[in-house]
């Protein structure tokens, strides 16, 4: 049997169909966190595994904990591993406690001049 020529040997692709476009559509609210400046959405996804099976209030998918330690300090290992993760207080790291406070007591003050937060929202 002869070789086959070069160019015979190339097999011809096929032109794939024009993808198609689902559009979705619908407003996200989200509100700039004044202390971060990170976004937070008005509500998020509900999932059950890979699944949306809902939405839920964001900040109703955050439990609330009065306990809850100031920080964490861990140590990194390469390549994205974290060990030995423990809580910190303030005492371990009062720069870090200053700077946030600072800017906690900031991001207050921001929202009493624009009237978002009331003298009285404060001393509750």
């Amino acid at each position: 049997m002869p070789r086959r020529k070069r160019s015979e040997k190339r097999a011809v692709k096929e032109i794939p169909a024009p993808p198609v476009v689902v559009k979705v559509t619908g407003e996200v609210v989200a509100a700039i966190c004044p202390c971060c400046g990170r976004t937070v959405p008005q509500d998020r996804a509900l999932k059950v595994g890979n699944i949306t099976i809902g939405r839920v209030g964001y900040f109703d998918s955050i439990d609330w904990d009065p306990n809850k330690s100031f920080g964490v300090a861990y140590q990194t290992g390469g390549r994205g591993s974290f060990t030995n993760w423990r809580h910190i207080g303030p005492d371990e790291a009062p720069e870090l406690f200053e700077a946030l406070k600072a800017r906690f007591i900031q991001a207050i003050k921001e929202w009493r001049q624009k009237g978002w937060l009331a003298k009285e929202d404060i001393l509750e």
